[in-house]
């Protein structure tokens, strides 16, 4: 039998795979009362899971996350590129108060959007602020920039306070919960694959298609785990990057 390397998985991660596994073992050992036992013993601690995984609320609020991240980047971009398209006017005072937003926004970073939602939030709150003063207002108004100003604003206002909202839920989660299912799965968990995994040696008939079965299981978690570990490595290099 193959390792598996519970702590790699994320909890979402563990509860698929978990389904999968103890669909397939109580299917080809349902005559085996050890192995729906601690079948009914995984499953259980897993369903506390799914309940635990359910209360936060991740993928509501991942996804509107993201579609609100994207609303203020397109925004920022939209605003970015409005005033570097003044830079070079013919007009000497739009040419000059383009400058003057564009130095403004260079200040804080001309690709503070592929910066993380905490990072982007802090530089788009400045950028907005030094924004506001009397002098910028006025190169603003000059170039005929309100418009993006304020779509500008808005979307930073709406994402925060989604964020906040988010941040809200997660406090009521029960985190104990959580780390507790995932103990008690790991251990009937690795109990049933060392028993699967040693009765194929004994009994290949009737246990090595089920063992070879949950080693695919394993392979897939594994791959998408180490996936995703891998992807969140590159992301945050990428946003060191940005930052320097």
């Amino acid at each position: 039998m193959k390792d598996l390397p519970v702590s790699i998985l994320s909890s979402s991660e563990l509860n698929t795979f978990v389904n999968r596994l103890v669909g397939i073992s109580n299917e080809a050992l349902a005559d085996n009362p050890y192995v729906v036992t601690l079948g009914t013993l995984i499953a259980k601690s897993n369903a506390d899971l799914s309940v635990s995984l359910g209360k936060t609320l991740g993928s509501e609020y991942t996804s509107k996350l993201l579609i609100q991240d994207q609303d203020r980047d397109h925004a920022f971009i939209g605003f970015r590129d409005f005033v570097s398209s003044f830079t070079h006017d013919k007009n000497v005072e739009k040419k000059g108060a383009a400058i003057a937003l564009a130095s403004i926004i260079e200040n804080v970073g001309n690709r503070i959007y592929s910066l993380g939602y905490a990072v982007e939030s802090s530089k788009m709150n400045s950028l907005i602020t030094n924004l506001r003063t009397p002098q910028a207002q006025q190169a603003i108004e000059t170039i005929g920039a309100g418009d993006w100003f304020e779509q500008l604003t808005t979307s930073q206002e709406t994402f925060e306070k989604l964020h906040q909202t988010k941040v809200e839920a997660d406090s009521e989660i029960n985190y104990l919960t959580i780390k507790n299912s995932r103990t008690i799965i790991s251990r009937y968990l690795q109990a049933l694959l060392i028993y699967i995994g040693t009765n194929s040696d004994l009994d290949g008939a009737k246990y090595e298609p089920v063992k070879e079965k949950i080693n695919v299981l394993i392979t897939d978690a594994v791959a998408i785990a180490r996936g995703r570990i891998t992807h969140v490595e590159n992301v945050n290099k990428e946003k060191d990057m940005a930052a320097v």
